[in-house]
């Protein structure tokens, strides 16, 4: 049981790794090569991590991610 708690971790620190690469670039693209990582894998983490919560955290405007209300309030200054 104690493995499946550490993935489960390891998965969301990631998924929060991603949501603040995001907010701070507003572009999903960007975010991921400052990660190391491939778009889908990010833009994959991204919805995991707002489906986990049952929240929207940005707004999604063509391309583009927008921090939205909620996005912005959980953000760390």
């Amino acid at each position: 049981r104690v493995f499946q708690i550490d993935e489960e971790l390891r998965d969301t620190l990631r998924q929060l790794e991603v949501f603040l690469a995001a907010a701070h670039t507003e572009n999903l693209a960007q975010a991921a090569a400052e990660l190391a990582m491939s778009q889908s894998a990010a833009s994959g983490a991204l919805k995991e991590l707002e489906d986990r919560y049952g929240v929207q955290l940005f707004d999604r405007v063509g391309k583009r991610l927008q921090l939205n209300d909620f996005g912005r309030a959980i953000r760390p200054q």
